[in-house]
């Protein structure tokens, strides 16, 4: 679109020029040039979320028999597209490390599908989750290293506090992005013979918590670095679309703390969307690569933020089935009527209406 709108200013600047009037008076071209004077271009950059991506247990298995690309294969094409692609890394990279003693479910994958991340067009991942460590501390530095080496950005965790709070900045199409990610369940342990909670401190790896005071202080630090700022949540009630009265009066004070966008993740299913003070906040978007049963945590969806002049214009939301325990595509008739219903009704709670156009539902930022 950009080297259209070029081309088409130089096509008016060469067509006012070569007018026989122009040739014969010579004032004719000086006034041209003075009146065609462009516009700069408004600075666009689009952006593309999704949910928990978890590339283990039966995951694990499908891109064993399969291929790295296999989960991502019918998304990529949104993944791809877009200038910066983030999503919440609901697993370790690793092959190092032992299981948290008590804690019942371990994620781990191994380092090389992050190769399918890769290629799937994502730029950063937050590790700000409650699964990051379920191997404690070595795998955790290998997923970082993993990630590190294909060039792939993380935010949100750590070998100490310092580095988990540290944010991340994407320069895209002349467009600053900064993110900061953090987990809620951070203080949760599950055995009291290993006391190994997720809080990164100053001597040991782990997430940056979620605290009001943390938060408020990165966002002030960051803000003046960036033309727009991304804060990351994992929080809220597993297994619940509702938002909480305290999530909601959190994510506003994020907001009024100078952040542009919330994208929440943890709950492993959908919850709405709003905008306030024109800035948006997505609750939770849901389950993206996993392998649960219910039809819950199987409906889901990716959103594309469209960004202009650092303000974000209107959000389309595809609307996201996952099949074969692994696969998240754009789904068909009823399954696709069913999750566009969902997402609409569960965005109206927040008084923000959005229009179905083909496979897509759109949000205006008014």
């Amino acid at each position: 679109m950009k080297k259209i709108v070029f081309l088409l200013l130089i096509c008016v600047i060469l067509t006012a020029c070569s007018r026989p009037e122009a040739v014969e008076t010579g004032q004719v071209i000086q006034e041209t040039e003075q009146e065609i004077v462009a516009d700069p271009l408004p600075k666009q950059l689009v952006m593309a979320a999704v949910g928990d991506i978890m590339l283990a247990r039966v995951v694990g298995s499908r891109i064993r028999n399969n291929s790295v690309n296999y989960p991502f294969e019918k998304t990529s094409f949104i993944t791809s597209r877009a200038d910066i692609s983030f999503g919440n890394l609901e697993t370790t990279l690793a092959t190092s490390g032992t299981r948290l003693p008590g804690k019942v479910i371990w994620f781990q994958a191994a380092p090389e599908t992050s190769i399918g991340l890769k290629n799937a067009g994502f730029d950063v991942l937050s590790l700000a989750n409650n699964h990051i460590l379920d191997y404690d501390t070595p795998a955790l530095m290998e997923t970082i290293a993993t990630l590190e080496t294909l060039g792939i950005g993380y935010v949100g965790a750590g070998e100490n506090l310092e580095q988990a709070r540290r944010p991340i900045v994407v320069v895209k199409n002349d467009v600053r992005v900064g993110f900061l990610a953090y987990n809620e369940f951070y203080n949760y342990y599950w055995s009291n013979s290993y006391k190994r909670t997720f809080e990164a401190t100053q001597d040991i790896a782990g997430t940056a918590p979620m605290k009001a005071e943390l938060i408020e202080e990165d966002i002030k630090k960051l803000r003046n670095l960036c033309d727009i700022l991304v804060v990351s949540l994992h929080w809220g009630i597993e297994e619940s679309n509702k938002v909480t009265k305290e999530q909601q009066e959190l994510a506003h004070r994020i907001i009024d703390w100078g952040a542009d966008m919330i994208l929440g993740h943890h709950p492993h299913v959908l919850q709405g969307m709003e905008f306030y003070k024109g800035k948006l906040i997505a609750y939770s978007l849901g389950n993206f690569v996993f392998d649960q049963n219910d039809e819950n945590n199987k409906q889901s969806m990716i959103l594309e933020i469209f960004l202009e002049d650092n303000n974000v214009k209107e959000v389309h939301a595809y609307p996201i089935y996952i099949m074969d325990k692994s696969q998240p595509q754009i789904p068909q008739n009823q399954q696709k009527k069913i999750i566009t219903k969902k997402i609409t009704d569960l965005c109206r709670t927040f008084g923000t209406e959005g229009r179905v156009e083909d496979d897509r539902i759109i949000f205006e930022n008014r």
